[in-house]
């Protein structure tokens, strides 16, 4: 019984949270901070990567990999953070 209801209360809860996300914009403090994140991640990712490769090592194909989906969430976050639902739904 306590299986059953958690198959359905696990992804009714995930959905409410995705909705409202999808529908309420973050605080200011929020979206300054995501963008200032944004503004220079590239950077570091970019100089870390390089830092990696050229010291040989030994798990730098990993590390880079992690550094550019690091890039890309922010980049994502940042967009979320910074996009009036209002104009997403036009």
């Amino acid at each position: 019984m306590l299986k059953k209801a958690l198959e359905w209360v696990v992804p009714l809860t995930l959905a409410g949270m995705v909705a409202g996300c999808a529908t309420y914009r973050p605080p200011e403090q929020i979206q300054s901070a995501t963008s200032t994140l944004n503004r220079y991640t590239p950077e570091y990712v970019r100089e870390a990567n390089k830092a990696l490769v050229e010291s040989n090592h030994p798990d730098a194909e990993r590390l880079v990999g992690i550094g550019l989906r690091l890039q890309t969430a922010i980049d994502s976050l940042d967009s979320w953070a910074n996009t009036n639902p209002e104009d997403s739904e036009q």
